[in-house]
């Protein structure tokens, strides 16, 4: 019985250790800038087209590359003038079995505009932001991009915004990096009714 209760408590352990959430990487405030791939892009040395759009195309920046028995296929940020494009992505896929690519376009159709006033700071939008929702402060995120806040079915250049994104988790506040104003905030929290 000693031994049983032992094998309980250890495993408790275990699971309560595993179930702990520790960042240990993740120390005050993380202002994200430039447009570097995510990941190797080594990998894709067996789809030389794949490396060719790449080196062709420095506005994409690899976030992620999936290459198993079925397909190769790389998925890239967009990036204009060196600033993040966020919700932009293009993804190349290329079928193992046939042989064919696959294309997924989610750039911006229209030249964005290059004249946007930043009066907002990386310190001040953290404290907008705080203000906003309750963020982690040992734990927070900021990059300074571009982002589509129309409504409209159109899309036209003054439909993309200079925006500071301001993650903790996944908690986030985007706000406009001109005047402060906040487009879209979430506390990080479900509710269910």
């Amino acid at each position: 019985m000693k031994k049983f209760s032992s094998i309980v408590l250890i495993g408790s352990l275990l699971i309560l250790a595993s179930c702990k959430k520790t960042e240990p990487n993740c120390n005050g405030n993380v202002e994200i800038k430039g447009s570097n791939h995510l990941v190797d892009v080594s990998v894709l040395k067996t789809v030389p087209q794949m490396l060719d759009s790449l080196a062709k195309y420095p506005s994409l920046q690899a976030t992620r590359i999936t290459d198993d028995e079925y397909m190769t296929s790389v998925t890239c940020n967009y990036f204009y003038n060196n600033l993040i494009v966020f919700g932009a992505s293009y993804q190349l896929t290329k079928s193992k079995k046939f042989g064919y690519f696959d294309c997924y376009d989610y750039t911006p159709k229209v030249n964005l505009p290059t004249n946007l006033a930043q009066n907002i700071d990386n310190k001040k939008a953290l404290e907008i932001a705080r203000k906003e929702i309750n963020l982690e402060p040992s734990c927070l995120t900021s990059q300074l991009g571009y982002s589509y806040q129309d409504t409209s079915a159109i899309e036209k250049p003054s439909s993309y915004k200079l925006v500071w994104s301001i993650k903790s988790g996944s908690a986030y506040v985007i706000l406009d990096a001109g005047n402060g104003n906040i487009y879209s905030k979430f506390d990080g929290h479900y509710t269910v009714k």
